[in-house]
């Protein structure tokens, strides 16, 4: 599935614009785009916007203005100006508690109208997933089983601690010295070249197994609980792992992902279908509209 980059352009620049012209620079079906509307998507500044990142938010501008239409035309979606105003009094108060909305434009270097085009398309792609809930095929038992089946690390969450050593004749004489009663711990603290668990007695804490390289993740995952396993060789040396724990997700949990990348699917191939049905012309002093790969205002040749 294309990835859409609709909801990120304003927000994670720090670019400059200027006032620039009010020519119209590109068409979305019957609505034009003026170049100071694209340029007035950031904060006023003297510094003027370049030409690549004009092209970038003039593709910001376009999809944006693409999925508006569309979503209005397919779903009657028409933000009121007092919802667009909760949105940014949100994103405000989500910033900082005692933020100003100056505050916040200026910590995002977008304009005000910037961040009203950019609140719109928040509450245009909430309204979206509500009205498109439903439409995906809701994952059976069968599926969730299939998942735990095919990515075990993934569904899993290891307690491990572990000695790490260079050659497999130190991890053999670790495995003698525990074999005999001593605790891991002091082991671990006394020989493992890990810098970071070593002064801890080894302790890696708690996560999934597919967070390690692939001989270890497969050692944590098999290993008996409270036993340190044989050496296991990896790309860093020599193992010896002890699982103090081991869970696997339960059915509920991994119903939810499923369910989410379901719909999600849904809803991203609804943005897709809405960008790439637009009718589109661009300027062509300035740049061509391309969909494939992704949807961006390629420079003029």
């Amino acid at each position: 599935m294309k990835r859409i980059a609709l909801l990120i352009g304003v927000l994670a620049v720090a670019l400059a614009a200027c006032s620039g012209s009010s020519s119209v620079v590109a068409t979305v079906g019957d609505q034009d785009i003026d170049r100071s509307e694209v340029e007035g998507l950031v904060r006023d500044t003297d510094q003027a916007i370049t030409d690549a990142d004009f092209l970038t938010f003039l593709g910001v501008a376009i999809q944006w203005e693409a999925v508006e239409q569309y979503s209005s035309a397919e779903f009657d979606i028409d933000p009121s100006d007092e919802d667009v105003q909760a949105r940014i009094d949100a994103l405000v108060a989500s910033f900082s508690p005692t933020a100003t909305l100056d505050d916040y434009l200026e910590s995002v270097n977008a304009s005000e109208f910037g961040i009203q085009k950019y609140a719109r398309q928040l509450i245009i792609q909430e309204a979206v997933g509500e009205a498109v809930e439903g439409s995906y095929t809701v994952p059976t038992d069968e599926d969730v089983a299939a998942e735990l089946a095919a990515f075990p690390l993934d569904w899993t969450e290891v307690c491990t601690a572990h000695i790490l050593v260079e050659t497999e004749a130190e991890a053999l004489a670790v495995s003698l010295r525990l074999d005999d009663g001593e605790e891991f711990a002091d082991v671990a603290a006394e020989v493992s070249t890990d810098p970071g668990s070593g002064a801890n007695g080894g302790d890696l804490g708690c996560t999934s197994p597919s967070q390690f390289v692939e001989e270890f993740a497969n050692g944590a995952l098999e290993a008996e609980i409270g036993v340190p396993t044989e050496p296991i060789e990896s790309q860093f040396g020599f193992h010896i792992i002890l699982v103090n724990s081991r869970t696997t997700a339960d059915t509920e949990a991994v119903f939810a992902y499923l369910d989410a990348e379901a719909q999600s699917a849904v809803i991203d191939a609804w943005f897709v279908t809405a960008i790439e049905s637009a009718e589109v012309t661009v300027d062509a002093e300035i740049g061509e509209w391309v969909t494939d790969p992704i949807p961006q205002v390629l420079p003029a040749t």
